[in-house]
């Protein structure tokens, strides 16, 4: 579960912003508030802002550092410092992830100088109670200082952990929790409690689960045979009016004739993956891929047959009051919008964090409500997180969320984006909220500036 995430001069975040999942004053539903020893965590949270206010740069932000940590470096992002100040580009990035796994809090984060690529500083702590931690490992890249053998009680772990670090304790281009999961089984399979390095690199590889409406591949795994009836059941709840969800099967090498080989690879690598986390994780559930054709909503499911071989399936849809079967390209985009994100009700995933930018995106506003309402209810029985941006005012409804689940994000006059929340506001539980936000009263809406000559 994420508990908080720090940024700083990445993107439009120049000064270190905090967003937080951790309840705030609210008292209302309760009921879907996850408590335990130390805190009390949210598992939803809506962001509004104006075009431009930097949602998406949040967005871009998680993605960011969940892709450094699971894949590595990129030359692409030297470009990703706030560039409003020319000191920027010498100053560090600092992200910082604060997550409960296992009913135990941990801090993880780094520092990079993006313009040149380079590490600076990385930390992983163990938080106890109040601001007292334990450190597992901590590095200052630059010194050649690290700290890595005070948390472990086995001697014989401690050594071959100082002899990682030591390995790469001037290398900046290389984080410590990146090796450390990198041809290690023996490591973990000899020394259990070593884990913890595992067990944060696969909360950012597996957990987090960070989606763009643009993205022709999405992060789901759950549209396979085993769920098709739930899916049925529930784009029929949704009015799309589709009766019945199959899949069917299609040849790969028909798929491949019409989707780039690239994205085809791109998907047989997740697949192995998800695969041997399934296994390792004692997991039946036979994990898929879903791929979109961003050119005509063409819709693709694949897996890998008991052979790792990957096959392809597509989908049909049948409708009320018609004979006729549909394929996905002729479906509307909201129902095929509303099949990206059906996931997200049907996961029982423990932990699983989904990040969604632009939820309402194709969406009828009716159906946006009604689809963050259904998420709610489950969230009653289910440890999982939705965090998304929206700019549909019709969910600010403090019938419907919580005071603490509605954060801001805004832009000011020198192009610097500040999060905040909705509790900080002080407003009463029974306020017509979306009317002031859209009246003005907490920032984050557009400010139009046009004249027009008489």
């Amino acid at each position: 579960m994420l508990v908080n995430f720090k940024v700083s001069n990445f993107l439009s975040f120049e000064q270190e912003q905090i967003f937080s999942m951790e309840a705030g004053k609210a008292r209302t539903h309760s009921e879907r508030v996850l408590i335990n020893k130390k805190m009390k965590l949210l598992k939803f949270m809506a962001v509004y802002g104006s075009n431009a206010s930097g949602k998406s740069n949040m967005i871009a932000a998680l993605d960011f550092v969940k892709s450094i940590i699971t894949e590595g470096l990129s030359s692409d992002c030297s470009d990703y410092y706030c560039r409003l100040s020319e000191e920027n580009a010498s100053r560090p990035s600092s992200f910082e992830f604060t997550i409960e796994i296992n009913g135990k809090c941990y801090r993880y984060g780094f520092s990079i100088i993006l313009k040149t690529l380079s590490f600076q500083t990385e930390w992983l702590h163990e938080l106890t109670y109040g601001k007292n931690y334990h450190i597992i490992f901590d590095r200052k890249i630059s010194g050649g200082r690290y700290t890595v053998c005070n948390y472990f009680k086995d001697k014989g772990l401690n050594d071959r952990l100082m002899i990682y670090a030591d390995d790469i304790k001037n290398d900046d281009s290389v984080l410590f929790l990146s090796l450390m999961n990198q041809n290690k089984a023996t490591l973990y399979e000899s020394f259990s409690e070593a884990r913890i390095y595992q067990d944060v690199f696969k909360w950012f590889k597996y957990k987090l689960s960070v989606n763009s409406p643009d993205s022709p591949i999405t992060n789901y795994t759950l549209v396979n045979e085993e769920t098709v009836s739930q899916i049925s059941h529930l784009l029929s709840e949704f009015s799309t009016n589709v009766s019945e969800f199959k899949l069917v099967d299609i040849p790969i090498e028909k798929v491949m004739g019409s989707v780039q080989k690239n994205l085809i690879k791109k998907v047989t690598e997740r697949l192995m993956e998800h695969k041997k986390h399934a296994i390792e994780n004692a997991n039946a559930t036979n994990p898929t891929i879903m791929l979109r054709n961003p050119y005509d909503n063409s819709m693709f499911i694949f897996e890998l047959n008991q052979d790792g071989e990957i096959i392809a399936k597509t989908s049909q849809f049948s409708h009320f009051n018609t004979d006729a079967i549909f394929s996905s390209n002729e479906e509307s985009d909201g129902t095929i919008r509303l099949l990206d994100l059906i996931e997200i009700l049907l996961s029982d995933d423990s932990e699983k964090v989904y990040v969604i930018d632009e939820i309402n995106r194709r969406f009828h506003p009716l159906l946006t409500y009604k689809f963050v309402e259904e998420y709610l209810k489950l969230a009653e029985s289910r440890n999982i997180q939705l965090i998304v941006t929206t700019h549909e005012s019709r969910i600010m409804d403090l019938n419907l969320l919580r005071k603490d689940e509605i954060s801001f994000i805004n832009k000011d006059e020198t192009g610097r984006s500040e999060i905040y929340s909705l509790d900080n506001f002080n407003e009463r539980f029974d306020k017509k909220i979306r009317t002031a936000y859209l009246r003005g009263d907490y920032g984050a809406i557009p400010k139009f500036n046009i004249k027009t000559e008489e």
